[in-house]
């Protein structure tokens, strides 16, 4: 389902996007890349294939659904589903904002749904998930009126918040640190580019075809029920001594999903109104959010100095070795820059280029394919090279992207300009396989499923935040264009270009700034794909794992100048 993921955001972006329909992705295909030999035989490499492609699909749901959002401000045409749904053109632009917000329920559970996982179990909450996406995937494909569309869709990201954090558990527990580790986080990372293109080119033929908009979801529900039985034969069974034992912090959990889901919902509200951060209670939502998000905090800290369960362990901000402050705001901003040069970028084909559909996917096809051998070779260069370097070519790749977007020349062929931003925009996945394999040896292995919620809580909030900040500046662009020529619509492609222009240069700002972070702040982390022994379990004190230089023994971290 990591293909999963990336097909169901090319998929919608195709189909549902081109027609307005704006919702949260979520079925694909199932990716079955490449064996790993380990002595389970066969089982393993299935399970392993099965989970790394599953979990790269939910850990990108996170910006899936905002990227929906931005469409509807260049969107000229009236969504299919609510015509069919019988919605006026009154009530249109109130239900595309509506379901810009249906993955609220996906990124303001998944703290609480990955603790869940380390207490009863992740192969159990990850076949719960996909069987309660896979029916909400087949209600939504017999939704009868508009707001039962949302409400599905809202109940489809239960499921997805439930499956990513208990996929990233079952995988980084399942597999010792070496080369098979490697690979799985590599096929993780591939997962994404490939379902991604894929769910573009059906996309773009569903685009351009008689077919239901209802056809994606059944679709869907037909993928997750093969996964449920998949997952049911080939996933490996819950290891009683590695479950977190005390329990989960039901206080810590409402003001984490009412402060995270509060902030998300807010940062789409900044973009959707007319009125924008003026619209008196976006700012009032914003005070309220950050004050659950500090409260959440001191309850945390609280608890943990009490020696109490914890949803969110916050003595993992002091350990130095672990470096998750500088990790966690790496990834926020690279994110940021690395989700909305996605996003634009394609809509750059179809808004200013008027390309179709299919004719855009067809344009993307040597970026996934950039993607997937990016993912290999950093399944192979985790073992050998620092996570830091990595980490800063996968950035400074993505940068250059941004910056040829920025001052393309729209009349050039495409392979002059376009080529180029393609196949350079997901080089920086080689970041993803780093950043996420650190994140998880930082922990304790009765805590890998938080491990992985933190993860894509990191990536959701750099998205949120980026779309936010960047739909802002390109509309203030926009709006000045389009008062300097008021003979041309918004959606006019001269009117649009200084738009993305603005939007390309601060996505390439966001990288800017993770990069000097990758610089200075994670130094020292170490080859984080070399062989080590298995982080402990535990119970008592801090649930971080006390960390040497990541990937490496602790012998060897004794012998490693600190920074």
């Amino acid at each position: 389902m990591g293909l999963l993921c990336y097909l169901s955001r090319g998929l919608r972006s195709e189909v549902v996007a081109d027609e307005d329909v704006i919702g949260e992705p979520v079925s694909g295909l199932i990716l079955e890349s490449m064996k790993i030999e380990t002595p389970q035989g066969w089982k393993t490499a299935y399970a392993h294939s099965l989970l790394s492609t599953d979990i790269s699909r939910r850990c990108n749901n996170r910006y899936d659904n905002s990227h929906r959002k931005e469409s509807e401000l260049q969107a000229s045409r009236p969504p299919m589903a609510c015509e069919r749904l019988h919605v006026g053109p009154s009530t249109r632009s109130k239900n595309r904002t509506d379901m810009m917000r249906i993955s609220l329920s996906y990124g303001c559970l998944l703290l609480m749904c990955g603790r869940i996982a380390d207490i009863i179990g992740s192969r159990k909450v990850f076949l719960l998930g996909s069987a309660w996406f896979t029916i909400w995937s087949l209600a939504t494909a017999f939704a009868p009126t508009p707001w039962a569309l949302i409400l599905f869709f809202g109940f489809q990201g239960i499921g997805s918040a439930a499956n990513v954090p208990a996929g990233i558990s079952i995988i980084s527990s399942y597999f010792p640190p070496g080369k098979a580790k490697n690979r799985a986080f590599s096929i993780l990372g591939a997962g994404q580019p490939l379902g991604y293109f894929i769910g573009m080119i059906l996309g773009g033929f569903l685009a351009q075809s008689r077919a239901s908009w209802r056809a994606i979801f059944w679709l869907q529900a037909a993928l997750g029920f093969s996964l449920c039985v998949m997952g049911w034969f080939v996933l490996p069974p819950d290891v009683e001594e590695r479950k977190y034992t005390k329990g989960l912090d039901w206080f810590g959990a409402f003001l984490s999903t009412s402060g995270l889901g509060l902030l998300v919902y807010d940062l789409g509200q900044s973009t959707s109104t007319s009125k924008g951060w003026a619209t008196p209670f976006v700012p009032s939502l914003l005070g309220t959010s950050v004050i659950l998000i500090v409260c959440f905090v001191l309850w945390e800290i609280h608890r943990e100095s009490k020696g109490l369960s914890v949803l969110v362990p916050m003595s993992m901000w002091t350990q130095p070795r672990a470096k998750m402050g500088p990790i966690m705001l790496l990834v926020v901003f690279a994110w940021w820059g690395f989700n909305c040069q996605s996003y634009f970028f394609p809509l750059f084909f179809q808004e200013v280029l008027q390309l179709s559909p299919l004719g855009t996917a067809i344009r993307l096809i040597p970026g996934c394919i950039s993607g997937i051998l990016a993912n290999i070779l950093a399944g192979y260069l985790v073992a050998v090279v620092p996570g830091q370097i990595i980490v800063i070519l996968g950035i400074v790749a993505c940068m250059v992207s941004c910056i040829l977007f920025a001052v393309i020349n729209v009349h050039a062929i495409y392979w002059s300009m376009s080529f180029l931003v393609t196949i350079l925009i997901p080089i920086l996945d080689m970041a993803y396989t780093v950043a996420n394999m650190h994140v998880c040896s930082s922990f304790s292995g009765d805590s890998q499923a938080l491990a992985g919620s933190l993860f894509s809580v990191a990536t959701r909030l750099g998205t949120s935040i980026g779309l936010a900040v960047t739909s802002s500046v390109m509309n203030s662009v926009i709006t000045k264009q389009s008062n300097m020529q008021p003979n041309l619509s918004q959606t006019d492609p001269e009117i649009l270009m200084p738009g993305f222009r603005a939007a390309a240069w601060t996505s390439c700002g966001s990288l800017g700034v993770g990069l000097v972070i990758a610089v200075i702040g994670i130094r020292g982390i170490g080859i984080v794909g070399q062989k080590t022994g298995e982080r402990p379990v535990t119970n008592d004190g801090v649930e971080i794992a006390e960390l040497g230089h990541v990937g490496q023994t602790d012998s060897a971290a004794d012998n490693v100048t600190k920074d």
